[in-house]
C-alpha cells in the first residue's frame, strides 16, 4: 500500500510539470495527398529576413489558392539556436522522404513535440510552404532544383485536382 501511496504522489507531482497538446496542429499526420488536398495556400516562397521571431518570406510562385507577395512565419528557430539542416533529401528522391513516418523532417523536432512545431531556416533560400498546415513535417520544405520531387509532386496533384 506503501508504495502504491508513492507511486501515486510521484505520478501526480510529475504531471504537473507536463502540459499536453489539446489538438495536434493542422497537417499533423496527414498523408501527403492529404496535405495538398487539405492546404488551401501552397507556395514557393524565398526567406528574405529571420530573426528570433519571425521568418518573412517573398511569395516566388503561388501554386495553390492566392497568397499576399510577403507574409512572415512564427513558427521557426534561428540556425544560431539549432543547428540547420538544408537537406532536400537528394531533390526529395530519396525513399525516406516518401515514408509516411512523422519523424522524417528537414529541421530537427522541436523540444515542445507536436504542439510546438519548429523549422530552421536559412536566409535567400526557397521553401514550399503549406501556409495552413504548419503541423505537417513536410509542409516547408526546402527546394534547391527546379526538378525536384516533391515540388513536381504537389504541382501535378494540384493541377490535376487530387
Amino acid at each position: 500500500m506503501k508504495v502504491s501511496l508513492y507511486t501515486l504522489i510521484f505520478s501526480v507531482l510529475f504531471s504537473l510539470g507536463v502540459s499536453a497538446c489539446p489538438a495536434p496542429p493542422p497537417g499533423y499526420g496527414l498523408s501527403h495527398a492529404e496535405l495538398i488536398e487539405n492546404t488551401s495556400t501552397i507556395v514557393l516562397a524565398k526567406t528574405i529576413k529571420i530573426n528570433d521571431k519571425v521568418v518573412v518570406f517573398e511569395v516566388v510562385e503561388n501554386i495553390k489558392g492566392e497568397s499576399e507577395k510577403e507574409f512572415f512565419w512564427r513558427r521557426s528557430r534561428i540556425p544560431k539556436s539549432v543547428k540547420h539542416i538544408s537537406t532536400d533529401f537528394n531533390r526529395h528522391i530519396e525513399p525516406a522522404f516518401w515514408s509516411e513516418s512523422l519523424l522524417v523532417r528537414r529541421s530537427p523536432i522541436s523540444k515542445g513535440g507536436i504542439c510546438n512545431i519548429a523549422f530552421t531556416y536559412e536566409l535567400g533560400e526557397i521553401y514550399l510552404v503549406f501556409r495552413e498546415s504548419w503541423g505537417h513535417a513536410h509542409s516547408n520544405e526546402i527546394i534547391k532544383s527546379e526538378n525536384d520531387s516533391w515540388l513536381a509532386f504537389v504541382k501535378d496533384s494540384v493541377a490535376s485536382g487530387s
